[in-house]
């Protein structure tokens, strides 16, 4: 059955989720198995040394059962491995347990022609005075949820903050979003689809006006098909929240719920000046004055733009955005004019080049419909919306959105980086890394990867305390960081293990140099809340492109390269092949 396509398939896939601490194993259609990972023995040890192909699944039954059931209960292990097995024939939806310290989650699915494979994955640890006993949090192969181990953190953040897994449910939910959705506390939350909890803000609001909330229900459930694409949907008592989405390597999607309200009020405003400009030439000038008294007093800038391409009107608050002199707009300026000023000064200078071509056409690029943002040199961001008017001209709009885009970046700061060190987390370093791989492929691209372990970390969490432990890893972060290169990456990937990219090395000298360099950093001694605490380092290291081309296999392998170097005795660099 070796050279089965399905069965080769399922081995890589299995390889490909070691990578991700996803444990596999695979039975044919007799319950006998046939493919395990590494993952496998990580969360299920008694096993290590045991499993072998064609081994009957209530075997490997009976190893679980004897290893965990107590004297009370050993009698039943006959009826627990029967009931086990009808359960892995039968199994249709993931079911969890705790097993060894951590909460383990269990899926199933059949494969027609090979059998049935099963996947395990950790959600937590378990707090409990029997903690103790528990494996050690900084060995490989245990998970930690460290974006929910700062809730304080998310909390503070001003905008509603929702993480769902890749079944679209709600796992975790910050003060925020629970304010702007009527919830009353994260309980509430998890387990829902956003599509169910946008239900629960409506309904907690009471009878009223439910056209808008039909509206925003279609909304949000054509674009949650599609992370990454912002939207906006209607809330309760004419409030607004724009969504907007990060997917993550592992499935878990980010989504910042940023409260609209004034932004949709002054776009109404908006709306009504521009049904009046519709209109005709005649009821625009009877309603000139309410138009530009409204316009004087809207927190956008308004530009009105005729069909000859002069600027006839521009509002006080587009003077401010766009630091244009009253006494040029005064004088009725064309288009092409006002915007020839804007060069001159470098106002353009950060726009992406599609934006400063458009901006180069001699009509300034008021034939169509457009909305694009555009960076000012004195770092506020503006969002640039024109309307096109029936019979030429057109009404272009200027919103100040620097503070949206703060707020975007700093959601994506904390889903790429780990909030202990502020490195880059693990998701966010294979992305580095598999763009380096795919910038390998050009001449004089090549770099190394090393896999850092502290050595005796443990003993100093369990002497001093995780407070202790913390500070210790934010000084290793910072050593490393002292010791890499500029154009380096560093990366803490969880625990006690970090990572380090080195750009523009094709030799493993180098790449053994600067690990030694980062031995010798991280054994020097420190002082930490008045201890002196020494630890160590073991140092994994491959080459690409040479012993791989993607970005899993490459961290794999040094991960295999530093077990070797601990193996040689610790404190030490071990390259993978050599």
């Amino acid at each position: 059955m070796s050279d089965d396509p399905t069965l080769r398939l399922i081995h890589a896939l299995s390889d490909t989720l070691d990578g991700l601490d996803v444990a596999l194993c695979a039975f044919d259609e007799g319950d006998c198995t046939i493919a395990w990972n590494r993952t496998f023995f990580k969360f299920f040890p008694e096993h290590e040394g045991h499993v072998y192909a064609g081994e009957p699944y209530h075997a490997n039954l009976r190893r679980f059962y004897t290893g965990r059931l107590d004297a009370q209960e050993l009698p039943n292990i006959e009826r627990y491995i029967a009931a086990g097995v009808d359960r892995h024939r039968a199994q249709t939806r993931p079911y969890s347990f705790e097993h060894r310290g951590l909460r383990v989650q269990v899926a199933s699915q059949p494969i027609a022609g090979v059998g049935r494979v099963r996947v395990w994955r950790a959600l937590a640890l378990r707090d409990t005075p029997g903690a103790a006993d528990a494996p050690n949090i900084q060995e490989p192969g245990y998970l930690r949820g460290p974006l929910f181990e700062s809730t304080e953190l998310f909390d503070r953040i001003p905008d509603g903050l929702m993480i769902c897994g890749e079944d679209q449910r709600i796992q975790w939910v910050n003060e925020p979003f629970m304010q702007m959705y009527s919830l009353t506390d994260r309980a509430a939350a998890t387990g829902l689809t956003f599509a169910e909890a946008y239900r629960h803000a409506w309904a907690a609001d009471g009878p009223g006006d439910m056209a808008p909330f039909y509206d925003g229900l279609s909304i949000l459930q054509e674009n949650m098909r599609f992370a990454g694409a912002p939207f906006e949907v209607p809330l309760p008592r004419n409030r607004w929240s724009r969504v907007i989405a990060k997917q993550g390597a592992d499935g878990t999607v980010f989504h910042a719920h940023v409260d609209i309200t004034d932004f949709k009020r002054q776009q109404h405003l908006l709306a009504q000046a521009e049904r009046s400009a519709r209109d005709s030439e005649a009821q625009l000038r009877e309603k000139s004055i309410l138009l530009e008294a409204t316009l004087e007093h809207m927190d956008q800038g308004v530009a009105k733009i005729s069909a000859t391409g002069i600027v006839e009107l521009c509002n006080r608050r587009a003077l401010e955005l766009l630091d244009l002199p009253a006494e040029l707009m005064a004088a009725k300026p064309s288009l092409v004019n006002v915007l020839a000023y804007l060069r001159a000064r470098g106002e353009f200078d950060g726009a992406s080049k599609e934006i400063q071509d458009l901006l180069l056409h001699s009509n300034g690029g008021v034939e169509q419909q457009q909305v694009y943002d555009r960076p000012r040199p004195d770092g506020r961001v503006l969002e640039v919306h024109t309307v096109p008017i029936k019979g030429g001209g057109a009404l272009r709009t200027f919103t100040d959105v620097t503070q949206r885009k703060e707020a975007e970046l700093r959601i994506r700061h904390v889903a790429e980086h780990d909030g202990l060190t502020t490195l880059l987390n693990r998701t966010a370093f294979l992305h580095t890394l598999q763009a380096a791989v795919a910038d390998a492929r050009r001449p004089a691209r090549g770099f190394a990867v090393l896999y850092v372990d502290l050595d005796g970390f443990k003993p100093i969490n369990d002497r001093f305390g995780h407070a202790v432990g913390d500070q210790l890893l934010i000084w290793v972060a910072q050593q490393l960081t002292q010791v890499a290169r500029g154009d380096d990456v560093v990366a803490r990937l969880g625990g006690d293990e970090f990572a380090l990219l080195q750009r523009g090395v094709s030799d493993p000298d180098s790449a053994y140099r600067l690990a030694e360099r980062l031995v010798q950093a991280i054994g020097q001694p420190t002082e930490i809340e008045s201890h002196f605490i020494q630890i160590g380092a073991s140092v994994g290291i491959v080459m690409a492109p040479a012993d791989a081309a993607d970005a899993e296999e490459l961290l794999r392998k040094a991960d295999s390269a530093m077990y070797l170097a601990k193996a040689s005795g610790r404190g030490c660099a071990r390259i993978y092949g050599m």
